[in-house]
């Protein structure tokens, strides 16, 4: 198998036996045909194990690993670790890819010799269920170019920043090299590790285009009623996210404040999403997550230093803010 210009093609496998075929064969038939596919089936209890084993028999290009269930990141580390690919691709096992896809992100990577690329992605439900799903990961307008830090303030300030992997395609090397792995142990992981590609990059270029078809479905993560699960993995996500910047600089930037505090936010809006009996459980570490906040000063965010204190504390600094502080302006 030629290694330069090689796709490695990393599809983690839990229980999607409705939707691995499709996802699969899009890979198969597309335009670009120097890949590999390593499918990393995490311990399925359907036939998805089964599924893999059928595809690796039948194609020289597909390769699989199974292992007990340990979670997507340990599954996209697995596959990491075995890719022999100049590139590397990370695709969710229920969604799939534009038939062209890959043959775009080569010709862009090689175009730009960015450290990664990301592009954009069309939305849908499954079965034609209503998830009230967020409007298609279709940026208004193209990025271009740029470093890393400073692409990631242009798209948190145009509110286009999107933290999901499926999303980006990466030089191995540029992996390797900043030793970048996903955290295990926890969802939204995407949020950590978005951020720390956007940190390390010096160079990252934007396609826009939809060549990610995204779906919705009642059992995903995306879609599941938030637990106490959500939330220990949250502010094991935000704690992750300070000490990674704070060992790079010492100092926040802007832009690294405005990351960080809006997972900070999303720790409290979880914990408001959860039941009773969920409450009850996280309260403890709700306050644990409060003291490291306020310990690190809010990462500079007088807002979140009031949400510390509490609603009505962060309600009238809001209010403040739109009123009073305008005039001081």
């Amino acid at each position: 198998m030629e290694t330069k210009g090689l796709i490695s093609v990393i599809i983690p496998v839990y229980n999607v036996e409705k939707y691995l075929g499709e996802c699969i064969e899009r890979v198969l038939n597309q335009t670009y045909t120097n890949f590999e596919i390593i499918l990393v089936d995490d311990g399925s209890t359907d036939s998805s194990g089964e599924i893999c084993d059928e595809y690796a028999e039948k194609y020289e290009a597909v390769s699989v690993i199974h292992k007990e269930n340990s979670g997507l990141s340990h599954s996209r580390n697995t596959g990491l670790a075995i890719a022999k690919g100049e590139y590397i691709y990370f695709l969710d096992s229920d969604d799939y890819i534009a038939d062209n896809a890959l043959s775009v992100l080569t010709e862009e990577i090689g175009k730009t010799d960015a450290d990664f690329l990301f592009f954009d992605s069309r939305s849908f439900e499954d079965d034609g269920k209503n998830f009230n799903i967020p409007q298609n990961y279709i940026r208004a307008r193209g990025y271009g170019t740029d470093d890393g830090i400073t692409m990631l303030k242009k798209l948190c300030e145009s509110k286009d920043f999107h933290s999901a992997v499926p999303l980006f395609f990466f030089k191995k090397n540029f992996i390797r090299h900043n030793e970048l792995l996903f955290f295990e142990g926890a969802i939204y992981e995407d949020v950590l590790f978005a951020y720390q590609v956007f940190c390390k990059s010096k160079k990252v270029a934007h396609i826009n285009l939809p060549l990610y078809y995204r779906r919705y479905r009642s059992n995903s993560i995306m879609t599941s009623h938030k637990s106490a699960y959500h939330f220990e993995s949250i502010v094991k996500i935000l704690l992750n996210l300070a000490e990674f910047s704070l060992s790079c600089d010492g100092e926040l930037s802007g832009i690294e404040v405005l990351y960080i505090s809006r997972c900070a936010f999303n720790v409290f809006n979880i914990y408001e999403k959860l039941n009773k009996q969920d409450k009850a459980k996280c309260k403890k570490q709700l306050l644990e997550a409060k003291k490291r906040i306020l310990e690190d000063n809010a990462y500079g965010n007088k807002a979140l230093k009031m949400r510390c204190y509490g609603k009505a504390f962060w309600f009238i600094y809001k209010v403040y803010e739109k009123t009073v502080g305008r005039l001081f302006v």
